[in-house]
């Protein structure tokens, strides 16, 4: 009976000492779990408050003199073939962006036709609420005249370009005067899917400047579909 007390005492101081244990150092470990989660938190506010001061700085300092526009006749042609991926986009109001908020992700291939003047625009939508993919081409017929591209069958609506040769990006400004839809927005291509803190100010910039305050990002949830 003896070595079952002495047993039975082990057992209990072990039990004792588990606890002890639990209690000094679950509660610091709960504090440092809470710490870094706080930390973290800090850290992305103080991220995103760099971010937007940074944005502020650099709209002071930019002006709205942008000269990267592109006459469509002198556009080379092979060096921005291939794949863009529709990033962003600003309108003059939150109806003009309606259809563009049911894209998720938008991707396309732009491709020169045989015909000199013609460029062939091959798109795959992926739709944000079925996810499915949505397939549309284009056809734009460059107009030497008026330096703008000009969509086949939409004979009012035009599009200027801005490239700077430096960049992986390209911006379309689309506008139609005339009709029974009138519309001016901005649309942002890149060469891949990803969107930079600077590009996004900058854009954001260009817009402000045309006075197109309503601005759409494509969510990107779901990988963009296929195009060959």
């Amino acid at each position: 009976s003896t070595w079952i007390c002495q047993g039975s005492t082990s057992g209990n101081q072990a039990q004792t000492a588990t606890l002890t244990l639990e209690r000094v150092f679950l509660p610091s470990l709960s504090l440092s779990l809470s710490l870094s989660l706080g930390f973290a938190v800090m850290y992305q506010r103080l991220w995103s408050w760099m971010i937007y001061l940074s944005g502020l700085t650099l709209q002071l300092l930019w002006n709205c003199e942008y000269d990267d526009k592109v006459a469509a006749g002198s556009l080379n042609k092979t060096q921005y073939s291939g794949k863009w991926y529709f990033i962003m986009m600003a309108a003059d109001s939150d109806a003009s962006l309606l259809k563009f908020r049911a894209m998720d992700s938008h991707i396309f291939q732009l491709t020169p036709m045989e015909a000199e003047q013609k460029l062939l625009l091959q798109g795959e939508i992926r739709l944000s609420q079925s996810m499915k993919c949505l397939s549309r081409q284009w056809i734009y017929h460059i107009n030497n005249k008026t330096q703008e591209m000009i969509l086949e069958s939409r004979p009012y609506q035009k599009t200027e370009i801005f490239v700077n040769d430096s960049d992986d990006y390209i911006v379309l400004l689309e506008s139609q005067d005339k009709g029974s839809e009138r519309f001016r927005r901005l649309m942002l291509y890149g060469r891949s899917p990803a969107l930079t803190d600077f590009a996004r100010l900058k854009f954001e910039h260009r817009a402000k400047c045309m006075n197109l305050t309503a601005i759409f990002v494509l969510e990107q949830a779901q990988e963009p579909c296929e195009i060959s």
